[in-house]
């Protein structure tokens, strides 16, 4: 698995959360980023939605295992963190939905044991980038309604496209929207674009350098309210109803949350 997108496959990770007597109520999607600190360090860091983490007395990742550095597949191993509460670290934004778990020491504790990829901290869009507008194409990756290829540990991968212009901030926040389905599960899925560009130079297509950005990390759905009326009874019902559309909080958000934290330890 060499290409780029099957190692972002990778990087995302299914959480599972539990409450104080210990039961699973709720799951979610995350994902691997490391920032470098010095040329031969770096910290490794889980990043989701906060409404995923929040309410969580521990919570459970499964990883692929590792052999002779290429994916185990099929072969899992479930890691349990515990008290992850003093271990999880929120966007001081209270309107800001990204939460981050540093989790180099895991690794440490499990030396090549597990396989994973980690988007690097240079993925992240700081959406000066000429080539980014409103209607490209996009993919995102995660648990949609907790559906995964469990015979093989892998996540899945839509598409879809941007909806409002990612250069300014939706309604005043720092999120974009995506015209795509996003269903429970989702939150905390990363959003990738390719950037990468063909150009007509003198009659032929010239092919650029691959460039995959982190656009950001997909925090909810949109929904309409609806209200059915029941024949003859005249008895209302209230339902909702997914429009198709995401919201997405910027990777300039997750850049700050990752910038806030230490680097001496």
């Amino acid at each position: 698995m060499d290409s780029i997108q099957e190692q972002l496959l990778f990087t995302t990770l299914r959480i599972e959360c539990f409450d104080s007597s210990n039961r699973l109520y709720s799951m979610g999607t995350g994902f691997l980023l490391q920032r470098p600190i010095d040329k031969d360090k770096c910290k490794i860091y889980l990043v989701t939605n906060k409404h995923v983490l929040k309410d969580a007395e521990a919570i459970r990742i499964t990883f692929t295992k590792n052999r002779d550095g290429s994916p185990d597949i099929g072969n899992t191993l479930n890691i349990p963190i515990s008290d992850s509460k003093k271990y999880i670290v929120m966007h001081p934004n209270p309107k800001v939905d990204v939460a981050i778990l540093e989790c180099t020491g895991l690794f440490n504790l499990f030396p090549d044991q597990l396989y994973f990829k980690a988007v690097s901290y240079d993925m992240l869009a700081d959406f000066t980038e000429s080539e980014l507008s409103v209607a490209e194409n996009i993919y995102f990756v995660g648990y949609p309604d907790n559906r995964y290829d469990k015979t093989n540990n892998l996540p899945l991968i839509r598409t879809g496209l941007i909806s409002s212009h990612p250069k300014l901030d939706y309604n005043g926040d720092p999120v974009f929207i995506i015209d795509a389905q996003v269903f429970p599960g989702s939150s905390g899925s990363p959003v990738y674009i390719d950037l990468t560009y063909e150009n007509f130079k003198n009659g032929q297509i010239a092919i650029g350098n691959k460039k995959i950005r982190l656009l950001g990390i997909v925090a909810q759905t949109m929904v309409r309210n609806n209200q059915l009326q029941a024949v003859p009874t005249g008895t209302a019902f209230a339902t909702q109803e997914v429009l198709g559309l995401g919201i997405v909080f910027k990777s300039t958000t997750i850049k700050e949350l990752i910038d806030s934290m230490p680097t001496d330890n």
